[in-house]
């Protein structure tokens, strides 16, 4: 059964023990907010994502579209400032038609048109046009702003302080690690309090302006001699169905279900381009951080969609929760592109 939100105060503890939800629920017709606070223990690494969007400044429906970009007709146009700026970005989720859920980073705007990152922060590009999964024009869209590393986990000033520790160096401060797609590998960052901003390691580059995409899997490192910290997001749920841009051929997208609430198993419901298989090495693969027993661990749908871990094939693990805020890691075997390039996953509640 679908649940229906409200407003929610999700506490997530990934310090000890595992991981655990809490949401009070009830019935509305808007898009409800709400904060997540992941607790960050002294000497852990915790796995986390961002499954919470900030308010939306624009919506709208597509009069035109290309490769790469969409238009729309208001009179007078909306986008009169750069919404591709350093440090301020901007994305686009589409709310109808057969991209409904797809989130795209904006790259460049006229004051009526936005063009749009297809790769989807990945390897791959899919075309706006791409036959069978192509933007057409009345479908609707919202733009929302974006994060970055230093709006997330703060710059050292009055305004935006730190989150985590700072140092002059690597292994002594706390870190920040974003899987990147490209290298296949986590990159690391941490905040170096002489250059007074965040570097990825092994770079004097100021990366304060490092964007942290929405539902995107985090690795967040503390040292043993700090105390536990907490870090507190909040933002809109959503409010369309997840869909999660992945590239196949056993590359691992590290990011989330794609929603901010408790979920089972059989709630993860990833479509049809998600393969089901009698054994772990002919199906795809989700893998779930554990806090407990600090450790991915990896399940697999089998032929009857029921769900088994890998190392249990006997054990239905349909009931398993997935608690919000959990970092997952989608593994899909086949060669994918274009409209396979997407996992399409259930709303699991209701907003009226």
């Amino acid at each position: 059964m679908r649940k229906k939100i409200f407003y929610f105060l999700t506490g997530i503890a990934l310090a000890t023990g595992a991981i655990s939800a809490n949401a009070q629920s009830a019935t509305v017709a808007t898009v409800p907010e709400g904060m997540i606070t992941y607790t960050v223990a002294s000497g852990s690494t915790t796995y986390l994502s961002l499954p919470l969007t900030k308010n939306v400044t624009y919506t709208g429906s597509v009069t035109a579209v290309t490769a790469n970009s969409i238009s729309v007709g208001d009179t007078p146009a909306p986008f009169t400032t750069s919404m591709a700026t350093a440090g301020s970005p901007y994305f686009v989720k589409f709310l109808s038609g057969n991209e409904i859920g797809r989130v795209v980073l904006i790259t460049a705007n006229t004051t009526s048109s936005l063009t749009l990152d297809t790769t989807d922060h990945s390897s791959q590009t899919v075309n706006l046009t791409t036959s069978g999964f192509n933007v057409q024009v009345g479908d609707t869209f919202e733009i929302f702003p974006g994060d970055t590393l230093a709006s997330v986990f703060g710059n050292n000033t009055t305004q935006s302080p730190l989150v985590l520790t700072g140092s002059t160096g690597l292994f002594t401060a706390d870190t920040v690690c974003v899987y990147s797609s490209t290298t296949n590998r986590w990159q690391a960052y941490y905040f170096n309090m002489t250059s007074g901003f965040w570097v990825l390691n092994g770079s004097s580059v100021s990366a304060n302006n490092t964007i942290l995409y929405p539902n995107q899997g985090l690795m967040v490192m503390r040292r043993a001699n700090q105390t536990a910290a907490s870090l507190v997001l909040s933002g809109r749920v959503a409010e369309v169905r997840a869909l999660t841009k992945t590239t196949g051929s056993n590359a691992i997208l590290y990011g989330s279900t794609g929603y901010a609430t408790d979920m089972t198993l059989s709630q993860l419901q990833l479509g049809s381009n998600w393969v089901h298989g009698s054994s772990l090495l002919t199906a795809d693969a989700v893998s779930i951080w554990n806090a407990s027993q600090n450790r991915f661990n990896t399940y697999y749908q089998m032929p009857d969609s029921t769900w088994r871990e890998s190392n249990n094939a006997t054990t239905d693990q349909s009931n398993l929760v997935v608690s919000a805020g959990s970092c997952i890691a989608i593994l899909q075997r086949g060669i994918v592109s274009g409209t396979t390039s997407y996992l399409s996953s259930t709303l699991p509640y209701s907003l009226n």
